[in-house]
């Protein structure tokens, strides 16, 4: 059985840490604007902590941030949210390969 492209793309992303790397400096650049309370930007606290997070964080970010991203509708936010759902489907499908939820 060949896999699709997409597939095969989800899946070399998923072995490589670069993804999640992108996404810490993403949130690092948002220090910035934390600190200005810009519309849609997490809080400097959280900005701070996920950025030194390297790990499955993900879902977390998106629950207390994503609503409020979205409707700011400011470009960078919506970069961020966009990031951290790559980053989820990437390592999200990396995880259930790895615990046999997926073949």
């Amino acid at each position: 059985m060949s896999e699709t492209p997409t597939t095969s793309w989800i899946d070399k992303q998923g072995n490589s840490p670069l993804p999640i790397w992108a996404l810490s400096g993403l949130t690092f650049a948002a220090v910035p604007m934390a600190v200005k309370k810009a519309p849609g930007v997490p809080s400097l606290l959280q900005s701070m902590a996920f950025g030194a997070i390297f790990a499955a964080w993900c879902l977390s970010w998106t629950f207390l941030n994503a609503k409020r991203a979205v409707l700011s509708g400011k470009p960078f936010p919506l970069l961020m949210v966009a990031a951290v759902a790559a980053d989820t489907a990437i390592y999200g499908k990396k995880y259930l390969q790895v615990n046999g939820y997926l073949a």
